[in-house]
């Protein structure tokens, strides 16, 4: 019984991995180039800067929900895509502090919290990604380890493989038996069948 109960929560485990990799690959392969993954509106990225401490550390990963700029409000956390020349466009997650209108253009002055001064470059609602909904610093330190082909290929993916090797077999044995059970059950209805026509003739 307890066999079972190891053997079943090993393969709802397996299932959900497995799952899970094939919702983050379509997520990567359907994004467009130079932008985070995003499925049904949320969008997960990984702080690779201290500019947000101590709210968020190094490596945290953040769940960022996309929003309509017109509910972004001050002291919002928001990820956008930046216009300072020296990060050529990359992602940037800061706290907002100020907030002007310019036409339907929302202007967000954004701030990161370990620094003394609010960023040179505003950003700007049409590069708005979302606002900061989540964070986990644990999954963070999980994902970028994960990252790490040293890493992923002894702990998770032989691993996988090996969960996904044995479910095979299982497979291939369960239906070798039942195909065995049909067939034995078919030769002995036909006996049956055979025995049966002999005593009607008799």
């Amino acid at each position: 019984m307890i066999r079972k109960i190891i053997c079943g929560v090993i393969n709802t485990l397996s299932v959900l991995v497995i799952a899970a990799a094939i919702v983050i690959l379509c997520m990567v392969l359907f994004t467009e180039p130079g932008k985070p993954p995003n499925i049904f509106g949320f969008t997960m990225l990984r702080i690779t800067t201290g500019s947000m401490e101590p709210t968020y550390a190094t490596d945290t990963l953040l769940v960022v929900k996309k929003t309509d700029p017109k509910e972004i409000m001050e002291g919002d956390v928001i990820s956008f895509y930046s216009t300072d020349p020296a990060l050529e466009g990359a992602v940037n997650t800061h706290r907002v502090v100020s907030i002007s209108q310019d036409g339907d253009n929302y202007i967000y002055t954004t701030k990161g919290d370990a620094n003394n001064a609010a960023d040179l470059y505003d950003a700007q609602s049409r590069y708005l990604i979302g606002k900061v909904i989540w964070s986990s610093l644990f999954l963070g330190k999980l994902s970028r380890l994960a990252a790490n082909p040293l890493i992923f290929i002894p702990l998770i993916l032989i691993p996988l493989a090996a969960i996904l090797i044995t479910n095979l077999v299982h497979t291939v044995r369960l239906a070798k038996t039942i195909a065995k059970e049909e067939e034995e059950a078919a030769v002995k209805e036909a006996i049956q069948a055979l025995r049966a026509e002999r005593e009607q003739k008799k």
